[in-house]
């Protein structure tokens, strides 16, 4: 069996208990999430403040074109990423300014890669990998465009999650409402603290809120 055959096989088998689990986990993702807010609302001044001058541009002016290339282009490259990542061979993308984009790929289809977009910061995470090797990165005009990359996955998220989606009606309407919501805030708290503090401090986030969750549900 390939490994496309393998990916695919043991994301069905896990689609569901993950979606429920993404859903239980949101009031710790979401608890944890602001703490961290709250805690570097000073050292992180020049990432929050890429966030909201971001948002500010899109919400007075860039939300209301027509036609937003930039984004589709992204949206279609998390698609190929996420299927190059499941074992497939990505064979195509095409991205146009009036019609939408699309990526082809050969092998097996998953859940994975039909909400990948929807979740997952990847200009920011790629910024973030970086990070190491490009000093400027941490200097405050590169955490303010770390903060300006990941205000416009926020906002692009926003405007391109709904059921009319051919993605979300792919993955499904309920899993995607039961998944995305958690999904969401999760990789949110973990490329924060990536930014602020290295992928240390996301693994310090991730395992701390881990432990929370599982420290309340298992005294039901």
């Amino acid at each position: 069996m390939a490994l496309h055959q393998k990916t695919a096989v043991a994301l069905a088998a896990v689609k569901w208990p993950i979606a429920f689990l993404s859903l239980l986990s949101l009031p710790f993702t979401a608890s944890a999430t602001v703490d961290l807010c709250l805690t570097h609302i000073r050292s992180a001044l020049w990432l929050t403040s890429g966030i909201l001058c971001y948002f500010a541009v899109w919400f007075f002016a860039i939300r209301h074109w027509r036609h937003q290339w930039l984004s589709t282009l992204e949206h279609e490259l998390t698609h190929c990423l996420f299927a190059l990542l499941s074992g497939n061979r990505v064979t195509g993308l095409n991205v146009t300014v009036k019609d939408g984009g699309h990526m082809t790929f050969t092998g097996s289809e998953n859940w994975l890669i039909d909400t990948s977009p929807y979740f997952f910061p990847t200009v920011t995470v790629i910024l973030i990998l970086l990070m190491p090797w490009l000093p400027t990165l941490h200097t405050p005009a590169g955490q303010f465009f770390i903060g300006v990359t990941l205000s416009y996955h926020l906002t692009s998220t926003w405007t391109e999650t709904h059921s009319g989606q051919t993605d979300i009606q792919k993955a499904g309407v309920l899993f995607c409402w039961l998944f995305l919501p958690g999904a969401n805030v999760a990789f949110l708290g973990i490329v924060l603290s990536a930014a602020i503090g290295g992928w240390g401090a996301a693994g310090s986030w991730i395992e701390s809120t881990f432990l929370s969750f599982m420290l309340v549900t298992r005294g039901f």
